[in-house]
């Protein structure tokens, strides 16, 4: 029998909290204005219908944000961002999705540098946000839940998208999405979609790479038409911001608020990428992530009035990535109601298949042991993968770069045509239904023949590796060297691009690099032969004499003119990567600025690269090499970078594994 009246709000009552809970409640910073002798106060189920008074321009923010979450400070980053960002007000406003008839809180109590909406904890998110609606006064109000986190730049981003203007526009943007990722880096939502009149909305691109959604929404100023939103974070024009219905179903509250903003405005909702900005998900004992919401009669009461409604955007959003729905769906948007995201295939129509006559276009997953997000930033995995990413889609091909927690996409990785594993630290599980190749570019003495088993091709770095293991197990290895971008590392680059931070006015000897918890030989060898030593890497700080290291972390793209204008460039190998044959990128990288290169011995390297590159064996032999320095003309230098750059480019790489995969592909 279906609940009415208040007992739609309580789907689930919650537990009842005990008498003087609220004591130890009452004395967290996040409650300090709370006396542990004030009465608790139940939970507040009414729905505040004043609207806001605008009468300022600029933006308010209205941070929502879980009761267990507020009780240990979970909002106040959020509110600390809001000012940074310049908010005119920040109001908190607390819910609990989850309470019972019977739950009583301590009073919310203001904080430093923002408000409350009132002292009562809402039974229902859109309750919360009704309750803040009187207290706007800004032209733009950005919502955010307390587990969303923004990134600088993202506030003025969504509130530019619907900041008023005086020109006439047929369809404004009334509401802002910004493009939410989880932490391992995937589509937490695009946006929501309507799969089908009075069906619950549908996350879009969910559990979809970044780049997915980067391209659907990127190029589209100021922004890609979508249904509505999903998640508790968008901007809207404060004075178009319609009343929140009633329901504990939070994606629902989230997408009617939306919709009917933009409606009742005429204009339109988009979804635009702002950069890492992600969200917490999954239920937590302490409310630190956003949990499903639960389906109730009110969330169907609330979706009854898109009975008639058709979702006319999401189609051709998704057409911009060349998605269309999914075979044997009889919805517009490709999604059976149970899914709750749309589950899209790859069009490939006859202008998408023939390109530079290199056959039709792929869809590559290039697979990386780096960690998502910024902890993975300064990987060379991360540098390699981009670079290669940029080689492919040169030649008309689309990639997304998946980090190790991405490996496995259920609900998007049927769109791969390609899975390519660089091969570091991790053994990766191979694609079901993609064709799988194996780079392998460092580690080797991690790779078993089990795992060369379960690829279609197979690739390594070092050509002495690649011969013995193919004699070894009867599987194809094919030699397959690293490689450098030309366009950034190359003779010409201007030493402006060298920081303060990085700028000498007389580089001799440099050396780049972590400690990887070593003293790294070619460091100790050049210490010992008395160079004039310059290093730039982790953990160096306490093992060098003063003077000696510079700094913790070199820009990418500083690099090339830091190793051009060095008298000397130094490098060394893993023990493993030296025996097999596994030339360093950063061999490759400096010597396509003209660098002079001195390295530990690899097999092959010294014919490799022109005379760039020198080995060396010895304290005594690596002092002589660097006091011997360049042999060239400045003008024979740079012609033998540009040489160098042209012969080990990521493209021609990406070219021997775009023509492999064909090969296969066509077996």
């Amino acid at each position: 029998m279906a609940r009415t009246g208040l007992g739609r709000l309580f789907g689930r009552s919650g537990p009842v909290p005990p008498a003087g809970a609220a004591d130890d409640d009452a004395t967290t910073p996040a409650t300090a204005g709370a006396s542990p002798v004030e009465p608790r106060l139940p939970v507040d189920t009414s729905l505040v219908v004043d609207a806001p008074q605008v009468d300022a321009d600029g933006f308010d923010v209205v941070v929502t944000v879980d009761e267990r979450a507020f009780r240990r400070g979970a909002h106040l980053p959020t509110v600390e961002a809001a000012r940074a960002a310049g908010a005119g007000a920040v109001v908190v406003t607390v819910h609990d999705v989850h309470a019972g008839p019977t739950s009583t809180y301590p009073p919310v109590a203001p904080g430093d540098g923002y408000t409350v909406a009132r002292p009562t904890v809402a039974a229902t998110w859109g309750g919360a946000v009704a309750a803040a609606r009187p207290l706007l006064r800004s032209a733009v109000v950005l919502v955010q839940d307390a587990r969303v986190t923004l990134p600088d730049g993202a506030h003025h981003r969504l509130v530019a998208a619907v900041t008023p203007t005086t020109a006439a526009v047929v369809e404004p943007v009334v509401v802002a999405v910004p493009v939410l990722r989880t932490t391992d880096d995937l589509v937490a939502s695009a946006g929501a979609a309507l799969p089908q009149p009075t069906a619950p909305v549908a996350s879009l691109l969910r559990g979809h790479p970044a780049a997915d959604a980067d391209a659907f929404a990127g190029p589209h100023e100021p922004g890609t038409p979508v249904f509505a939103a999903d998640l508790p974070c968008f901007a809207a024009r404060t004075a178009d911001l319609a009343t929140p219905v009633r329901t504990v179903d939070t994606r629902t509250a989230v997408a009617r608020l939306t919709r009917d903003t933009a409606d009742a405005a005429g204009g339109r909702c988009v979804a635009l990428p702002v950069g890492r900005a992600y969200v917490a998900v999954g239920a937590t004992a302490d409310g630190g992530g956003i949990r499903e919401g639960r389906y109730d009669t009110d969330a169907a009461d609330a979706l009854a009035v898109w009975r008639d409604r058709i979702d006319t955007v999401t189609a051709p959003a998704l057409a911009r990535l060349g998605f269309v729905p999914a075979a044997g769906t009889a919805d517009p948007v490709g999604a059976p109601v149970a899914l709750r995201e749309p589950l899209v295939r790859a069009e490939r129509d006859a202008a998408r298949l023939e390109l530079r006559d290199r056959g039709e276009r792929l869809r590559w997953s290039v697979r990386i042991a780096a960690h998502p997000g910024a902890r993975g930033d300064d990987w060379g995995d991360t540098f390699f993968a981009a670079d290669l990413a940029a080689a492919l889609r040169s030649l008309g091909q689309e990639v997304v770069v998946d980090h190790r927690e991405s490996h496995v996409r259920p609900t998007s990785e049927h769109l791969d045509d390609v899975a390519l594993t660089l091969r570091g630290l991790d053994d990766t599980p191979v694609h079901p239904s993609a064709t799988n190749v194996l780079w392998v570019i460092s580690h080797p003495d991690l790779v078993r023949p089990a795992e060369l088993a379960r690829y279609d091709l197979r690739f390594a770095a070092g050509p002495v590796w690649a011969a013995r293991v193919s004699a070894e197990t009867g599987l194809e290895v094919r030699p397959l060297l690293q490689a450098t971008d030309p366009a950034r590392f190359h003779p010409d680059v201007p030493s402006a691009a060298v920081s303060a931070a990085t700028a000498h006015p007389d580089l001799g000897t440099v050396f780049v690099g972590k400690t990887r918890d070593v003293f790294r030989p070619v460091v100790r060898d050049a210490l010992a032969a008395g160079l004039d030593l310059a290093v730039w890497g982790e953990g160096w700080e306490d093992l060098l004499p003063a003077g000696v290291h510079r700094g913790v972390f070199v820009p990418n793209d500083e690099l090339p003119a830091l190793y051009r204008d060095a008298r000397v460039v130094l490098n060394d190998h893993w023990h493993d990567m030296a025996r097999d044959g596994f030339v360093s990128n950063r061999l490759f990288d400096a010597a396509a600025t003209g660098a002079l290169v001195v390295t530990d011995p690899v097999p092959g390297v010294d014919e490799l690269f022109h005379g760039a590159v020198r080995t060396y064996d010895s304290v005594e032999t690596l002092r002589a090499v660097v006091a011997e320095g360049e042999r060239l003309t400045a003008e024979e230098r740079r012609e033998r970078g540009r040489r160098i750059g042209e012969e080990h480019a990521f493209r021609a790489r990406a070219e021997v594994l775009l023509d492999a995969v064909r090969r296969q592909r066509q077996r």
